[in-house]
C-alpha cells in the first residue's frame, strides 16, 4: 500500500482531530491517584456510546465510549485508571477512565488501539 493511500486511509478511518487526550496512570498512594505527562492523540475516532455489561457475578459496568487510535502515538499501551478526555476543547469535553485496551496488528497497515472507557 502507497504511502499517501495509507494516509488517506488513516484520515477515514480516524476522523477526530486533537479530540483525545490520554493522561496515564502511574499509581496510588496515600495523596491518591498519580498521573503522568498527557499526550494529545493527533487523530482518533471517538465511538461515544453507552452500554452496560454484567460480568459472571452480575458485577454492572458501564461502558461510555470507545476510542481508536493509532498504536505509535503512546508511548505504553493504555492501562486500567488511565484518564482519557474524549472531545476536548468542545461543549461535549469529558473525562472517563480506561476499562481495557486491545492492539490489532496488520502486516501492511499501521498497529491501532481499541481503548474502552468507563
Amino acid at each position: 500500500m502507497s504511502k499517501r493511500r495509507m494516509e488517506r486511509t488513516l484520515n477515514a478511518l480516524l476522523p477526530h482531530r486533537e479530540l483525545v487526550t490520554v493522561t496515564p496512570y502511574l499509581g496510588g498512594g496515600a495523596n491518591g491517584r498519580v498521573y503522568g505527562t498527557p499526550v494529545t492523540l493527533k487523530r482518533a475516532q471517538i465511538l461515544d456510546d453507552i452500554k452496560l455489561i454484567r460480568d459472571q457475578y452480575d458485577k454492572e459496568t458501564s461502558i461510555t465510549a470507545v476510542v481508536y487510535c493509532e498504536r505509535s502515538e503512546l508511548e505504553d499501551i493504555p492501562i486500567p485508571e488511565t484518564r482519557v478526555t474524549i472531545w476536548a476543547g468542545t461543549r461535549d469535553q469529558r473525562d472517563a477512565h480506561v476499562e481495557s485496551a486491545g492492539r490489532y496488528e496488520h502486516p501492511e497497515f499501521v498497529d491501532l488501539l481499541e481503548v474502552r472507557l468507563t
